[in-house]
């Protein structure tokens, strides 16, 4: 009885130790766990704006007095601007640069008045504090002629914007081709693992260098869905 009573008790103490040893072993992968994920959970990444613009075919074309190239503008569904806001924008070289409003909304344009043009090719980007989509508008037409906000809540899709030329001369024997390569890309901001949506329109296109106002074109808009990021 005394022996079954001795070995009775040497078996509780083994399943105590053996389980203050798992109890010790899972605080201690806990532990490490936690000093490996602490960083990336407390990291934080500001949403990000940049956007990429080269207009070619400039630098054949004579200036009639002044000229001007208009491209759109990245904003969010109301239409709120989203970059050069608050900036002097880009002052790429031979050129003045400014937000215009026009007849269908704010864009970017370019100026000049020397006697001949220059290639426009600058890229730029800044943190953004909004977290919400933004394309590059004017929109002048979406698929099936939803709203802009319902549009640019969706996946994505080909929508129809608006670049503008004017004072160049370009005789049509001599007619060259423009061509707008805009590239803007934002959000991916990241908080507590949680990466947000990234929001990405792009216009490549060519226009002949005889037009002049307003020339509508497409624009492409995808969005590149966030979620847990470890």
């Amino acid at each position: 009885m005394g022996d079954g009573g001795e070995m009775g008790e040497q078996r509780t103490n083994t399943k105590k130790t053996l389980l203050n040893l798992l109890i010790a072993v899972t605080i201690l992968a806990a532990v490490i766990f936690l000093l490996l994920l602490l960083p990336a959970f407390v990291e934080t990444t500001m949403p990000n704006d940049s956007y990429m613009i080269k207009i070619t075919g400039l630098s054949d074309l004579a200036v009639n007095g002044t000229a001007t190239v208009m491209i759109p503008v990245p904003a969010n569904a109301e239409g709120e601007l989203v970059i050069f806001e608050s900036s002097s924008v880009l002052q790429p070289a031979g050129w003045r640069t400014a937000i215009r409003e026009t007849p269908y909304g704010k864009m970017i344009a370019f100026t000049t008045t020397e006697d001949y043009a220059q290639d426009i090719s600058r890229p730029t980007g800044e943190f953004e504090t909004k977290e919400a989509p933004r394309l590059l508008v004017p929109v002048l037409a979406t698929p099936d002629n939803v709203s802009v906000a319902e549009f640019a809540r969706s996946s994505g899709g080909t929508y129809t914007t608006v670049v503008f030329l004017d004072g160049f001369v370009s005789p049509p024997e001599n007619a060259t081709s423009i061509s707008f390569d805009l590239e803007y890309r934002g959000g991916g901001g990241m908080k507590y693992l949680i990466e947000e949506d990234t929001w990405t329109a792009t216009v490549n296109t060519a226009v002949s260098s005889t037009e002049s106002g307003f020339v509508p074109v497409p624009a492409e808009y995808h969005v590149i869905p966030g979620g847990i990021h470890l």
